[in-house]
């Protein structure tokens, strides 16, 4: 299972419904080069995650911090927390993914599970995320679960649920006891305030032309603080999210609208249509056009959360 377009809002919060109401879990095996994207796009959920990388080299940027990992290893991350996954050179590079809510493994509201142990390293800078190395003996118990939790969540066997509770229970286990020994991981800065204003100002005016000042004035950064912290803290430059985030939504219109691929490529804010069908090309191998016809109703599950249509503005559109 994977969702190859992930259901994103306007402040890169995803939208996915993990699992169910009564079992908030979900296993995906993600395939790189299945993502609309060609990569996981930037976003954060509720949900806690661990990974593990089946095939190839994956980099995560999470909190300001790369991280490499090859096969076999893989990483925990945190509640809340900005990340992004691209392939490093394998486009099939894979892992494997769980997410799923806190509150399944801390037994219910206001237990002693919940108050002394979940609560407390949920608010732990120290585990805003942890790699996961197959060399060190306790994270490749965690590893290994997680290789294991795929086939039960797949073939959902007898007692399916209980099974995957017990091993999620005991990877919280190995990281709650084990954490301490690590490096320290950066608490919140005001980086995450200037990523955060940048994202929200792109998704608000992404089809009218925007400039470094715009965004430096909505961030309250100097123009050259702000490219810095936006390429530290989400491993690409502000133009390269801009102009990936304009693709994103063009998809969106192009299985879900009317507009010719000229009114996409202005309703989206490129400057011209060439343009726009040099970059479409570029990032997904094939025309604006082309994709159309390749990708009707069969997406339509998987569309972008942007329920309004833009309107359609020619203004140009580099940084």
């Amino acid at each position: 299972m994977q969702i190859t377009n992930i259901p994103i809002e306007r402040n890169r919060r995803e939208t996915t419904h993990h699992g169910s109401p009564d079992f908030p879990l979900a296993v995906y095996n993600s395939v790189m080069g299945r993502n609309v994207l060609g990569y996981t796009p930037l976003h954060w959920h509720e949900e806690l995650q661990i990974c593990l990388v089946t095939r190839g080299e994956i980099c995560f940027h999470v909190q300001e911090q790369e991280i490499l990992l090859p096969k076999g290893d893989g990483i925990y991350i945190g509640s809340g927390y900005l990340h992004t996954a691209r392939p490093t050179s394998d486009p099939e590079s894979s892992y494997i993914c769980l997410n799923f809510l806190p509150a399944l493994i801390g037994s219910f509201h206001g237990s002693a599970v919940e108050q002394k142990y979940l609560l407390p390293a949920l608010s732990d800078p120290s585990l805003v995320f942890q790699t996961l190395r197959a060399d060190v003996p306790w994270q490749k118990e965690i590893l290994d679960l997680a290789a294991k939790s795929l086939p039960i969540y797949e073939e959902k066997p007898a007692a399916w649920e209980l099974a995957l509770t017990i091993d999620l229970s005991r990877m919280f286990l190995l990281l709650f006891e084990n954490h301490r020994e690590l490096p320290r991981a950066p608490r919140r800065s005001r980086s995450n305030v200037v990523v955060q204003r940048i994202i929200s100002y792109v998704a608000q005016h992404y089809m009218e032309k925007i400039t470094l000042g715009d965004l430096a004035r909505e961030a309250s950064y100097a123009q050259s603080e702000c490219c810095r912290v936006f390429k530290k803290y989400t491993g690409e430059s502000i133009f390269s999210y801009l102009r990936a985030y304009r693709l994103e939504r063009s998809v969106y219109l192009l299985n879900g609208s009317g507009l010719s691929v000229s009114e996409i490529a202005y309703a989206c804010g490129f400057s011209s249509t060439s343009y726009y069908i040099e970059h479409f090309r570029k990032q997904f191998c094939v025309t604006p056009l082309k994709y159309r016809q390749q990708n009707s109703e069969a997406n339509s599950q998987y569309l972008y959360n942007f329920p309004e249509e833009p309107r359609i503005s020619r203004a140009e559109t580099e940084i």
